[in-house]
């Protein structure tokens, strides 16, 4: 069965302390739950027992993407998760846990080659994306886009093979400045090839773009019921 998006929890987001609460949205047992996490400073963020990082990368002295999963377990549905930063310096980290539906139920489901990384060290209204060859021979690939500013919204990947759909734009309140894009797609498992993601933004700011693949579980595969 492909993998597909579930849902997106809420955009959670601190300032005055060093825990970040983020609530997971409705979801099953065996989903994969991906956490994106966006600091805008370089502290190391650590995450709760039964998750995983993968990604973890740094922007100037003024950003840093962390990303996560977990299996999905009961009682992991609509629960809240804390991630945690050595410091509290009254600078902003905010993120959301999205879910995902068909990956491999045992084993890690993110796909052996190393996720993509593009900083744009530089202020742009373009979110680049590095090239991204999967491991599997039938991929399903994620694109993740962190930006330091909240008044943008995001356009479409470009390119095909896969071709993206938008899952997830979700922005601060004005003053907090930071953004989370999400975009997922199919592809034969051939090479991305580089990628942009422009914006509306009425403000440049630094952004990362991030592309890596969850492995679909094998033929089969049935969607439990829903957790209680």
């Amino acid at each position: 069965m492909a993998v597909t998006f579930v849902a997106a929890g809420a955009l959670a987001a601190n300032d005055t302390t060093t825990t970040l609460d983020i609530v997971a949205p409705t979801l099953s047992v065996d989903d994969i739950m991906i956490a994106t996490i966006l600091n805008k400073d370089v502290q190391t963020v650590t995450a709760p027992a039964g998750w995983t990082k993968f990604v973890e990368s740094n922007n100037t002295p003024n950003q840093r993407v962390t990303i996560a999963w977990k299996r999905a377990v009961s009682g992991d549905s609509g629960a809240t998760f804390s991630f945690t930063k050595p410091l509290d310096n009254n600078i902003l980290f905010c993120g959301v846990i999205s879910a995902w539906r068909g990956a491999l139920t045992s084993a890690t489901p993110i796909d052996a080659t190393a996720p993509s990384i593009d900083p744009a060290a530089a202020a742009a209204d373009v979110v680049d994306y590095a090239d991204f060859d999967p491991t599997e021979t039938v991929a399903f690939v994620i694109a993740v886009g962190v930006y330091n500013e909240d008044a943008t919204a995001p356009g479409a990947v470009s390119g095909t093979n896969p071709t993206f759909t938008l899952n997830v734009d979700l922005e601060t309140p004005t003053g907090t400045d930071g953004s989370i894009f999400i975009s997922s797609g199919d592809s034969n498992g051939a090479a991305t090839g580089a990628r942009t993601q422009a914006s509306n933004s009425t403000t440049d700011a630094i952004n990362i773009g991030t592309l890596f693949g969850l492995i679909a579980a094998p033929g089969g595969f049935t969607v439990p019921g829903f957790m209680t």
